[in-house]
């Protein structure tokens, strides 16, 4: 083999080295915080040992619980907490820089109770009344072609019960919804 070849071969594979080891120390750096190296760093001086022995001292006493200073790893994790946890393990999972969009507010819609049901408008219409002085009057009532005779307490198409006439006016009841209604009497002095 030449020799230029085999320095060649050489080099990269300490280049590789070099950029392992810096790799592996970058990350022990980041990883261990800076105030603890500091602190067991041996002091030359004496006065400087002493100092910083008073001030680990109060340290200790002040705080029990210092916060730890935040790395750049941390810091730079603090500013964007992922998606989702699938997508703190999963490196291929799309995640965007922009805000998360503003949460979708749904209007509260009040609740809106249906009517009560309704009677239909009285089929019938007045057309006249026999033996009005009676203790029990008949009344002529039309329904469409039909022509009907009533009194009070009969049943009509088993819908309208007649509850009372008077001068002026004919009490129903439509049963299945046990409301009253009234069929107006026209008068001739009116």
């Amino acid at each position: 083999m030449k020799p230029a070849l085999v320095k060649s071969v050489l080099l990269t594979l300490c280049g590789i080295a070099a950029v392992g080891g810096g790799y592996r120390s970058l990350v022990a750096v980041t990883r261990t915080p800076a105030a603890t190296v500091a602190i067991n760093v041996p002091h030359h001086d004496d006065a400087r040992a002493r100092a910083a022995a008073v001030h680990r001292q109060s340290s200790r006493h002040a705080d029990p619980h210092p916060a730890a200073p935040a790395t750049p790893h941390a810091r730079l994790v603090s500013l964007r907490a992922p998606l989702s946890i699938e997508s703190t393990r999963n490196p291929f999972v799309a995640s965007s820089w922009l805000p998360p969009p503003p949460p979708v507010v749904v209007p509260v819609v009040p609740e809106v109770r249906a009517a009560p049901p309704v009677a239909p408008p009285v089929p019938f219409t007045y057309m006249g009344e026999l033996d009005a002085k009676k203790a029990k009057p008949q009344v002529f009532l039309s329904s469409g072609d039909r022509l009907l005779i009533v009194s009070p307490g009969d049943v009509v198409d088993e819908q309208y019960r007649v509850e009372s006439v008077s001068e002026s006016d004919v009490v129903l009841t439509y049963l299945p919804l046990n409301q009253m209604q009234v069929v107006a009497i026209p008068r001739e002095g009116k």
